[in-house]
């Protein structure tokens, strides 16, 4: 009976050393995501910041954005997104743009376009969504990408309701 209980005792302590491994091994890594921020706004608009956070454990490194969807990235630019405005607001989604390394709990951001009052020259459509893939490794190499994927919307984050400034 002693060496029944004894095994028993074994086998609840195993079961609970795999599950302790198991969680720290999902525990402990970078956690990239991004959202758009209000940079700020006014009487005619809202200019945004794209912001990537790492709220994981560890650094994350190598960090790329995707976009996963043209068609609904297309679908999101607003009457003021020319070649120009392109170019420059929506650099962060090159492939030759990385973010070599971002501690864990640290953000970095970038300008990310504007909405304006007048559709013609409002870069983004307000309250539009289109999703991204983000791509990073950790701080030993293991990779890892953003599944399910992140969506990026596009609204004032100063405030919860849709009333304008």
């Amino acid at each position: 009976m002693d060496t029944l209980i004894a095994l028993a005792a074994l086998a609840v302590s195993l079961v609970a050393l795999g599950m302790s491994v198991y969680f720290w091994r999902r525990q402990f890594r970078p956690i990239v995501t991004a959202t758009v921020k209000t940079h700020s706004g006014g009487n005619n608009g809202i200019s945004y910041k794209l912001v990537v956070l790492n709220s994981g454990s560890i650094p994350a490194t190598n960090i790329r954005l995707i976009v996963h969807d043209q068609a609904g990235l297309k679908a999101a630019l607003g009457g003021g997104a020319n070649e120009d405005n392109q170019d420059r607001w929506l650099a962060c989604f090159n492939q030759s743009t990385e973010i070599p390394l971002l501690q864990n709990g640290d953000k970095t951001s970038c300008s990310f376009g504007m909405t304006h009052t007048d559709p013609r020259q409002s870069f983004w459509k307000p309250q539009a969504v289109f999703p991204i893939r983000i791509e990073y490794e950790d701080w030993f190499g293991a990779k890892y990408d953003s599944d399910p994927l992140n969506m990026l919307q596009i609204a004032d984050s100063d405030r919860f309701t849709a009333a304008h400034r």
